[in-house]
């Protein structure tokens, strides 16, 4: 009985020690990189924003940093945070305007917005803020606009 017990104690020390554990518990921001990058490819996006949670300051003004700030506001997205998605997605397009996927997380930040927008009964301020941001948009990518509208909800609601 007493073996049993110390059989188990040991295999459960080994089993709770995985890769995941360790990257988050160390301190390396390169491996806590590549495996938030490599959880975020497998779809995995909270285990991935929680790496990136901790090495988001660390990467400012680094060669990867437009990669992991892009993966990081795309974690919240997909992870159905939209005002923390929507606050990223805005970061990121003011940190790299000349990203080729500023245009994109300019889209998703509105888009963001626009999910949180609640029933016409609700307060409406989110609604207001989804507007705004779609604008603005609009106004930069008045060409593109069409393309995106396609994607967002807000054709389902009544604006007057």
């Amino acid at each position: 009985m007493k073996r049993a017990i110390i059989t188990f104690l040991i295999l459960l020390t080994f089993l709770s020690c995985g890769e995941y554990q360790k990257a988050i518990n160390g301190d390396d921001i390169a491996t806590k990189f590549a495996l938030g990058t490599s959880l975020f490819d497998e779809g995995k996006f909270t285990k991935a924003n929680r790496l990136f949670e901790q090495i988001v300051p660390k990467y400012r003004g680094k060669p990867q940093a437009e990669k992991m700030f892009y993966m990081f506001a795309q974690s919240y997205y997909k992870t159905k945070q939209y005002y923390l998605a929507g606050y990223q997605f805005e970061s990121f397009v003011s940190s790299f305007p000349k990203s080729e996927k500023a245009q994109e997380a300019s889209f998703l930040g509105a888009k963001s917005y626009s999910m949180l927008s609640p029933v016409y009964s609700l307060d409406q301020t989110d609604t207001t803020k989804a507007i705004e941001k779609l604008q603005t948009f609009y106004n930069l990518n008045s060409i593109n606009f069409l393309v995106f509208l396609h994607e967002l909800p807000l054709h389902q609601k009544v604006w007057f």
